[in-house]
């Protein structure tokens, strides 16, 4: 078992979780509300576990020069969205953490209101959205009703540490 913490104040960001070898396939998602009337997504991965995910994610996003019908292939499961630019990837950081938010403690939102974006939650296509009690950029959420439901650790800002 690890736990991450910020690499700039040492403070505990989430429970103790294993890390998975791969990245779970998504389980899909039909928008419809669950249980509790939440409307995002499925979680990507359950709860007490982690995978690296090596696909870059999130902000910015550069336009994708490719053949659109091969972009699948491409980029397998990489994050893309569109505009008046036409279809977009993602070149954010590669190497995030992806965890269950529930294992994922005390990190605030981000004081840009902008970079939170969702209608329903948090949106991960405005960047980093969520912040260490230090200020520290931290972390991608997805808890928006466009997606899955996760929280990405930016590689760069956490240390990771095996505990007992």
């Amino acid at each position: 078992m690890n736990v991450l913490f910020c690499a700039a104040c040492g403070r505990r960001l989430t429970e103790p979780v294993r890390p998975l070898d791969e990245m779970p396939e998504y389980p899909g998602w039909d928008g419809m509300p669950d249980a509790e009337g939440r409307r995002h997504g499925p979680a990507s991965v359950q709860r007490g576990t982690y995978v690296v995910d090596p696909q870059p994610f999130g902000a910015p996003f550069e336009p994708y020069e490719g053949d659109e019908d091969a972009y699948d292939g491409i980029v397998p499961g990489g994050m893309w969205m569109s505009d008046e630019r036409g279809s977009l990837v993602s070149a954010g950081p590669r190497g995030t953490y992806v965890l269950h938010p529930l294992d994922v403690v005390e990190l605030d939102f981000h004081p840009d209101m902008s970079r939170l974006g969702g209608c329903c939650g948090a949106s991960p296509f405005e960047g980093v959205n969520r912040v260490c009690s230090c200020g520290a950029e931290i972390a991608v959420e997805a808890s928006d009703c466009s997606g899955g439901y996760e929280t990405r650790l930016v590689p760069d800002a956490v240390r990771v540490e095996a505990v007992a």
